[in-house]
């Protein structure tokens, strides 16, 4: 399995962005992004373009939108279902959802903690889903220096809970892209990982099983062994005595703009922590007694001297 940096969350002049559909592609390239999806407010008018030139820059163009509503952002990716923010409501937000995932398209709630009205007009994600197993993703990070903010903390607990309570939500990073540089390149990463050659249909499907991580600028390759078999990040594996198998090095192109260091590691198992080392990315083996329910990996350090998170994985599901 091979990770490719994509972003998932960007915006055009079809919205409240300041790009057309062929700038957002060309700064996606400087970015060095291997796809992107598009997801202006309400609207898909920015979409065809921005495929169309996707395809002959040679970057991957994923349709989406941002459904945009007074109780939350949501964020639907595949271009496969058409629905109207305006059909929202409370009481309907499951059957909704529902019907994105049968069209095999992915849902993503966006920046859920995010500051709401007055300062982000409906940012805030006030739905209460009684099912979220129709939720195939979730902005753990949204934006600038979220290993930071208090707003990923709360993400990252809210995300946790849902995993205690059995879902499979593969944790993303949005930057919710506006304009050109909004004052810095790339702060933090989506990776996806899939065989092959990479295709529209290989991203949605390893991000719907969870073959994700988050970075801030950090390259990582990370697998779970048993009985001799590798298992990827979202895979699921029996329980039992194995080992989680890592390396990881912050990428040269994002050490020109921050300065990014890993410093540790935590290991959790359903939630409670299993083991916690200093660690600054050389690969390793560390044996692991894996338990019924997940298994999941964090790795620690600073950015620009701020500490925190500097990497969050999908589990290891457990058998």
């Amino acid at each position: 399995m091979k990770w490719h940096k994509v972003e998932l969350h960007t915006h055009t002049i079809a919205s409240d962005g300041d790009m057309l559909p062929t700038d957002l592609v060309d700064n996606a390239l400087d970015r060095k992004y291997e796809a992107i999806a598009l997801t202006d407010h309400n609207t898909t008018s920015s979409v065809a373009e921005a495929v169309a030139y996707g395809k002959k820059k040679k970057l991957i163009v994923i349709p989406g939108i941002e459904l945009t509503t007074f109780w939350g952002h949501i964020v639907v990716t595949g271009g496969n279902s058409h629905i109207d923010w305006r059909d929202i409501t409370l009481d309907n937000i499951d059957e909704i959802l529902k019907g994105a995932r049968d069209k095999n398209d992915l849902v993503t709630v966006a920046h859920p903690k995010r500051i709401g009205t007055p300062f982000c007009s409906e940012c805030r994600f006030l739905f209460k889903l009684k099912d979220w197993s129709n939720v195939t993703s979730y902005e753990v990070w949204s934006h600038y220096m979220p290993q930071a903010s208090f707003e990923s903390k709360q993400t990252k607990e809210e995300w946790i809970s849902l995993l205690d309570q059995g879902y499979k939500i593969a944790p993303v990073y949005g930057f919710d892209w506006h304009t050109r540089d909004e004052g810095c390149p790339a702060i933090a990463y989506t990776y996806v990982g899939v065989v092959g050659d990479l295709t529209e249909e290989k991203i949605l499907k390893a991000i719907e099983k969870s073959h994700t991580y988050i970075s801030m600028g950090i390259e990582i390759d990370c697998k779970a062994v048993r009985y001799g078999n590798d298992y990827n990040l979202g895979d699921s594996l029996p329980s039992g005595e194995g080992e989680i198998v890592i390396s990881a090095n912050v990428v040269d192109e994002y050490a020109k703009y921050y300065s990014c260091e890993i410093k540790g590691m935590r290991f959790y198992k359903n939630n409670k922590l299993y083991l916690a080392r200093k660690w600054s990315g050389e690969k390793i083996s560390v044996p692991v007694e894996f338990d019924k329910g997940y298994f999941r990996v964090e790795l620690y350090g600073t950015v620009d001297g701020i500490d925190g998170d500097v990497a969050i994985l999908s589990p290891f599901y457990i058998k």
